[in-house]
């Protein structure tokens, strides 16, 4: 009994000496990790990111046409690109010279719109590519009442030679009514071409109360270089009154047999 005893009083003290140990360890790895917790170096904070610039969206302005057989066609306009919508298309296209009207092309497309009117039709070196759609006609014309003391369009020429940054585009919008007087001028644009090259835009404002829808109104066009006259357009662009549009391409021709 008491060898029993004995052995037994060795076994429950090798147990409580392992049970102390282990609670040893456990809260010594605890405090261990309280201190690393607090050496270690706070994260750092996510650097501010700046807000995203937003750019304005580009402004279109839209015109509707009714082409042949009562087919639609839009066209929208913004500075000298067009987007032509026609039968579920869309065309992207950039403005090019025209002796007459608006002209623009993608290289395979071109627009070509007249006052109030307008044609789609295959691009071609020829100028006689297949028609896509022709007799197009603006469903709202455009008219004096609508923007009476607006005039705005481009300046360009046909030969290929590029302009001088100190060139000067002067473009002048007339009264032109009584053709035994010297013309009035009611507005004027002098441009200097900078870097650009033609087709160069203009827009030309009028105090609305100046325009008299009996008057016949005439847009000009000059352009010069060290004050001496290089180009100057040789016909009146008839604006704005009798059904004339407000919106008009010069093309102009060198003078004095420059080429």
């Amino acid at each position: 009994m008491e060898k029993r005893n004995v052995r037994n009083w060795i076994y429950d003290a090798a147990t409580l000496g392992a049970a102390v140990i282990c609670a040893g360890v456990i809260f010594l790895a605890g405090a261990a990790g309280v201190v690393r917790a607090q050496e270690a170096p706070a994260a750092p904070h996510a650097p501010a990111t700046a807000s995203p610039t937003i750019r304005k969206a580009m402004e279109w302005k839209r015109f509707d046409y009714t082409c042949e057989v009562g087919t639609p066609l839009v066209v929208y306009l913004h500075n000298q690109t067009v987007k032509v919508s026609y039968k579920d298309k869309l065309y992207l296209m950039r403005q090019v010279p025209a002796a007459d009207g608006g002209r623009y092309s993608d290289g395979k497309v071109v627009w070509w719109s007249k006052g109030n009117g307008g044609f789609l039709q295959a691009d071609s070196a020829d100028g006689d590519g297949a028609m896509m759609a022709k007799d197009c006609k603006l469903d709202k014309p455009m008219n004096a009442s609508e923007t009476p003391g607006r005039v705005s369009g481009t300046v360009t020429y046909m030969v290929r030679k590029a302009l001088p940054p100190e060139a000067v585009v002067d473009v002048q919008l007339q009264d032109v009514s009584r053709a035994d007087a010297k013309a009035t001028v009611l507005a004027e644009e002098r441009i200097t071409v900078g870097e650009r090259q033609v087709p160069i835009p203009f827009e030309l404002k009028v105090d609305a109360g100046k325009i008299d829808l009996s008057h016949a109104y005439a847009v000009r066009a000059e352009i010069l270089v060290d004050g001496q006259l290089r180009f100057t357009s040789e016909q009146a662009y008839n604006v704005l009154t009798k059904g004339n549009p407000a919106k008009v391409e010069i093309v102009v021709k060198p003078v004095g047999g420059q080429k």
